[in-house]
């Protein structure tokens, strides 16, 4: 497959409400936005969805597929293919996630995908992303999706839920590996309920024993990736 055009963004979006996906007309242009992304940042991603218009396509695929980054691969391009052909553009809710990173290269449609490592560095920004590990290298960093599957998506990014059936103590194994983590750092990212999530945040602290701080984010890294869909698309777009 050619060098797809679209290399440094990459496309897709998608929007559902009230289980009803909807085309919307510009004139004679009808804009067709495809999105597949992470269910961990579906809050995020409903939220700057509900101010566009044009999407017709939506897929969230389970949290937690980053921990086989080759299987991930699988199901993102089984799921783009699936769509290609009915939108003008996919926004793709990943970051490069170990596997991701130049997959819009076999794809012909434009395809915005943000040039980041994983969600964390999406909803946070690359920068303070590194700069928080630089801060402190033994951080857990937490986004309210991450807060809220709490202890249970925490043992499977450790690959430590293969031990579930066999006669190990997981949660052994947990502190063990959480010895060089000292902080876990909850990030705000605008989609309310703080006190729900902050709780959530401070279970999962509490039992691997780090202590737990909070920033904000002020990344628009997904607003501005659907904002070029929309560009690509071809109307505004805006509600």
């Amino acid at each position: 497959m050619r060098n797809n055009p679209w290399h440094a963004c990459r496309k897709s979006e998608s929007v559902c409400q009230s289980g009803d996906y909807r085309l919307i007309q510009h004139g004679a242009l009808r804009m067709r936005i495809g999105v597949v992304a992470c269910k961990i940042m579906k809050l995020e991603l409903d939220k700057a969805l509900s101010t566009l218009d044009g999407v017709t396509e939506l897929v969230y695929l389970e949290e937690g597929k980053h921990v086989y980054p080759d299987k991930l691969k699988i199901s993102v391009l089984e799921e783009i293919n699936a769509i290609k052909d009915k939108v003008d553009v996919i926004f793709l809710g990943y970051g490069h996630c170990q596997s991701l990173k130049g997959i819009e290269d076999q794809f012909d449609i434009p395809i915005v995908h943000p040039d980041a490592e994983d969600c964390i560095a999406i909803l946070l920004t690359p920068e303070r992303y590194a700069n928080e590990i630089t801060k402190e290298a033994g951080t857990w960093f937490m986004t309210p999706g991450w807060a809220e599957a709490g202890a249970d998506m925490i043992l499977k990014a450790l690959h430590l839920d293969k031990f579930e059936s066999e006669e190990v103590d997981a949660k052994e194994l947990t502190n063990e590996l959480f010895a060089s983590y000292t902080r876990g750092l909850f990030i705000d990212t605008g989609v309310g309920n703080d006190e729900y999530f902050i709780d959530k945040a401070k279970e999962s602290c509490e039992l691997f024993d780090v202590r737990l701080e909070k920033t904000v984010s002020t990344s628009t890294i997904l607003e501005d990736s659907l904002a070029k869909c929309r560009e690509i698309a071809g109307g505004s777009g805006e509600r």
